[in-house]
């Protein structure tokens, strides 16, 4: 197995905490104090004891949730992920960007495929952002070891009641997901709006001249939590950490982990449980029911070039899929129609949704700054007079930097526009099948006339560049609680097999980003399989 030896744990286990400003108690301190203690842990891979218990397939907002939660349960867990595991440096480059691309920032791909890109040759590596065409929309989705919370740009924000309430069931209840979840994860990633002084320097210039235009057009912002660290952003400034958040890296990683993703507090929390263990460059292919009961996994180890150097399958008596809304659909969709999990529900696979991201590009007047950094500042949510609901975020632009161009960005409220994963046969493959253009439409329409709207009013221009369009980062459903799975992630007809990431999600988040609300469904559904014990 790709394993992770004794010595890098601790170095994980230790650094990562301080790093996130946790010590071990001060990270188990956010949980009820009966969660039993771990037993017969000495820090080994967990298949050296026995072989796991659980395993999870991805390490992102869902699969780290579960990781640390099964771990204090004293769970023996291994976490299996296809992407690699990047070690942060305080003055190197680690990750290229927009303005300097390279193989390692996209999965297997041998062209850059990015709408701030340029279409350069690249190897097909194990990269960082997995970027796939699908019928009608372009779906960008995590693929390293903290998955979609190396990629995303850390907006930590919970959707408004009213619209949450359209849109999940009944029993998941605003009050409970309001006093209980979304702090409890915001705690964790340690996530806090933008200090004053950091505001008025000069890569927050585009955020500030947002801000002001939204105020004179009558829509004025809140500041946004982020889980940017601003200690690490006041050292970039300071000349101390290399630049990387106050430049606009956050797409494909900040070299420096200015970012709080889920490697600085919920991993390291989960191995220092010593009941888990995490496995990278170990991609699953194919799941199934065991002889005997319990689940298989079919994985391939890859090498960090991309190299395939050996398959495995491995066995575990409680499965739970967390490898982002596309690829755990995908390997469900394939266990049902190929009957390696016959009894799957045939609503698996269906009420995909976009979150109904948009973009909208204008100019502003005055300074421009040397550079646009990363952390969205502020935010509004708009409920009418744009098609449908929307929430517009100030947002940045590498390929902006000093240039008075300005990036908007929005999810919608779109509760129509669905697609379906099916399985070919003949290829053996899992595709979106029924989406088109035009399912992309409502929520364009509804960022681009916002945008548009603040054109007129004369208080900013038009961008020199078109608008990105069919383009989302936030996929969601194909395994919606109420259908194929209970409000706790539990897959129906399939004892011990769960869905813990944006698959669980009806398709739309319901006017935020997704990644708290992933996150909080995911300790939510964790409180309740850990108590009823699986």
């Amino acid at each position: 197995m790709a394993t992770l030896d004794r010595r890098r744990f601790l170095a994980l286990t230790a650094g990562g905490l301080a790093a996130a400003g946790l010590g071990t108690a001060q990270a188990h301190a956010d949980t009820a104090s009966t969660d039993p203690a771990p037993s017969g842990a000495d820090g080994t891979d967990a298949a050296g004891r026995g072989g796991p218990r659980a395993i999870v397939i991805g390490s992102g907002f869902g699969g780290a949730v579960a990781a640390l939660r099964l771990g204090r349960a004293g769970i023996r867990t291994t976490v299996l992920e296809r992407g690699r595991w990047w070690q942060y440096s305080p003055t190197q480059p680690v990750f290229g960007d927009e303005l300097n691309p390279n193989s390692d920032m996209f999965w297997f791909q041998d062209t850059a495929t990015w709408p701030t890109v340029p279409p350069i040759a690249i190897d097909k590596v194990p990269g960082v952002l997995e970027v796939t065409q699908q019928n009608g929309v372009t779906v960008a989705c995590g693929a390293a070891v903290g998955g979609g919370s190396i990629v995303y740009t850390g907006c930590t924000v919970q959707p408004p009641q009213r619209y949450f309430e359209q849109i999940y069931p009944s029993t998941v209840t605003y009050r409970e997901m309001d006093t209980v979840y979304w702090p409890r994860v915001r705690r964790m990633l340690g996530a806090q709006t933008i200090p004053q002084d950091l505001y008025g320097t000069d890569p927050f210039t585009h955020s500030r001249a947002f801000d002001e235009q939204m105020r004179l057009a009558g829509y004025p912002t809140t500041r946004v939590p982020t889980t940017f660290n601003w200690d690490k952003v006041r050292a970039e400034l300071a000349g101390t950490l290399r630049p990387s958040a106050i430049i606009g890296e956050s797409t494909f990683g900040n070299s420096d982990g200015a970012k709080n993703d889920v490697t600085q507090n919920y991993l390291p929390a989960a191995l220092a449980t010593r009941n888990v263990h995490i496995s990278p460059l170990t991609e699953v292919t194919a799941i199934g029911r065991g002889r005997r009961g319990g689940y298989t996994v079919q994985v391939r180890r890859l090498s960090e070039q991309g190299t395939v150097v050996g398959t495995e399958e491995l066995a575990c008596d409680l499965l739970f899929l967390a490898a982002g809304s596309v690829n755990t659909t995908r390997l469900l969709v394939a266990a049902r129609d190929t009957g390696a999990l016959p009894d799957l529900d045939a609503s698996v696979g269906t009420g995909w949704g976009t979150n109904g991201d948009a973009f909208g590009l204008r100019t502003f007047a005055g300074a421009t700054g040397d550079g646009q950094a990363a952390p969205c500042v502020s935010t509004t949510f708009v409920d009418s007079g744009f098609g449908m609901p929307i929430r517009v975020e100030n947002w940045y632009a590498m390929a902006f930097d000093r240039t008075a161009g300005m990036a908007q960005f929005s999810v919608a409220v779109d509760m129509d526009n669905r697609g379906t994963w099916r399985y070919d046969p003949a290829t053996g493959q899992v595709a979106l099948a029924d989406w088109t253009a035009a399912k992309n439409a409502p929520s364009e329409a509804a960022a681009v006339g916002f945008n548009q709207m603040i054109i007129d009013k004369g208080l900013a221009g038009p961008a020199p560049v078109p608008n990105p369009t069919g383009l989302t980062a936030h996929p969601l459903g194909g395994c919606a609680m109420g259908g194929a799975a209970d409000t706790f992630g539990r897959v129906r007809g399939n004892r011990g097999l769960y869905v813990v990431d944006g698959a669980l999600v009806p398709g739309n988040i319901g006017g935020a980003n997704p990644s708290l609300t992933i996150a909080a469904l995911a300790e939510r559904a964790l409180d309740d399989i850990v108590a009823h014990a699986g």
